[in-house]
């Protein structure tokens, strides 16, 4: 091989090389966050017990002020709005009715949930959490209604009331 025959391979793998190498491009976009203090409903004080109910053989509705039930804190983004969302509850007295031999029996308890101010929140339905600082927070009560009918069965009626929170 030929010296010129060797500058000519070189040449071309250096022409090569810095043609198909040598290129450089870029693409930039936009990157985003939302930092947002997380959401949580704790219970603070109160319950939810109706206490002993004394069957008369009439339709009874016995009722649970708000005020004087279950208080509930909401705390999260401030300013933000959550959605509050809640349903009526089916207590049972169906553990009483097994241990005691009693009579199965179901009642409705219809929740009544309002904000600290006094104002109904019904479920579904969004409200905003007020500033504390660095964190938003409102206050719950819930209350509400049992459905006795007149013909109730006797016994311990157990339920689950549940209440959730979201953005």
């Amino acid at each position: 091989m030929n010296f010129s025959r060797l500058i000519l391979i070189l040449c071309l793998i250096l022409v090569y090389r810095t043609d198909n190498f040598g290129q450089f491009t870029s693409v930039s976009g936009n990157t985003f966050s939302n930092l947002i203090v997380p959401l949580s409903i704790t219970a603070l004080s109160g319950d939810l017990n109706f206490g002993q109910i004394l069957l008369t053989g009439v339709p009874q509705n016995p009722e649970i002020k708000p005020k004087n039930g279950k208080l509930f804190e909401i705390t999260g983004q401030p300013k933000r709005k959550v959605t509050v969302t809640y349903n009526p509850v089916i207590l049972s007295n169906s553990q009483w009715a097994a241990t005691n031999s009693g009579q199965l029996g179901t009642m409705r308890f219809n929740p009544k949930v309002i904000k600290d101010n006094g104002k109904n929140v019904k479920s579904g339905k969004s409200i905003r959490l007020k500033r504390e600082g660095l964190i938003g927070k409102e206050k719950l009560w819930v209350g509400g209604t049992l459905n006795v009918a007149a013909n109730q069965p006797e016994g311990d009626y157990i339920g689950l009331f549940v209440i959730s929170v979201s953005y």
